[in-house]
């Protein structure tokens, strides 16, 4: 991505003017501390607005297909949000997964930092997944370093897999969703952490809950020590939970929900 960059801007605003074919977007980061756009603004991405309650010294990035909220002491998002239609989801297998250091936040972890990784039983995943934009000119963006996270391999080849496949199974039926998802961290560590020098957090487990604009939705909790044969479905969980875990307020416009609605859409009886 070329074209012309904004390069005087004020405070803690950094942006950048990507021109595409299609035209020009405007991508933003900011330091929520200094500036709370989030609350300010309406984001699009975030159904019932962005969740309140992360670090004052995160970083609030926009791009044209997630919002996240970057923590970097952690080293990885408190959050994310991105909506999944049938036309953003594509094929993937011929896509670049290279790692992209990100220009916005240059205090991530690097590919470096995740060797030995797979000893631990842990890859280097994406929070928000590439094939659920694979059918869009946007889907480098999943390939930031922002948005890396180590997930176990049993995880990731199990409950999350099946609850992904569940959703594009769901949109593909012509339900558009919303998705926020992010990590949960327990008092006690139960995950091994990176064999690196720098500071991080690896997450204990992850929160995704799945939305439509009508107010159904499910919400799960998966847990990094999920062994593999575990079903998506047994790991359902209420917004309350998640929000004590976290600390968040998930949904500040405070809707109302039905929550367990999308259950049986995603497979769960």
């Amino acid at each position: 991505m070329g074209g012309c960059r904004i390069r005087s801007v004020t405070g803690s605003f950094r942006g950048r003017l990507a021109c595409l074919s299609s035209g020009c977007i405007f991508l933003l980061t900011l330091l929520i501390s200094e500036i709370s756009l989030a609350e300010e603004y309406r984001i699009g991405l975030c159904l019932y607005g962005c969740p309140a309650g992360a670090s004052n010294e995160n970083h609030l990035l926009l791009r044209p297909i997630y919002a996240l909220s970057y923590n970097t002491v952690n080293k990885m998002a408190d959050w994310a949000a991105y909506r999944v239609s049938a036309g953003s989801i594509g094929i993937a297998s011929s896509l670049s997964r290279q790692p992209l250091s990100d220009e916005f936040v240059p205090d991530t972890l690097q590919v470096a930092d995740f060797a030995g990784s797979e000893a631990l039983g842990l890859l280097r995943a994406q929070l928000v997944p590439l094939v659920n934009f694979a059918g869009t000119p946007y889907w480098e963006e999943v390939n930031f370093l922002t948005n890396s996270v180590a997930r176990s391999r049993n995880l990731s080849q199990g409950a999350w897999y099946g609850l992904e496949w569940s959703i594009r199974n769901l949109v593909n039926r012509g339900n558009e969703v919303f998705i926020l998802t992010g990590p949960i961290y327990k008092e006690v560590q139960t995950v091994a952490q990176l064999q690196t020098e720098k500071q991080h957090r690896v997450p204990d487990a992850f929160f995704k809950i799945v939305m439509t604009a009508q107010g159904q939705g499910s919400a799960f909790i998966l847990d990094q020590a999920t062994p593999v044969h575990v079903h998506h479905c047994d790991l359902r969980a209420s917004v309350e939970e998640i929000e004590t875990l976290t600390g968040l307020d998930i949904f500040p416009e405070n809707p109302p929900l039905n929550i367990e609605s999308l259950d049986r859409d995603l497979g769960c009886d």
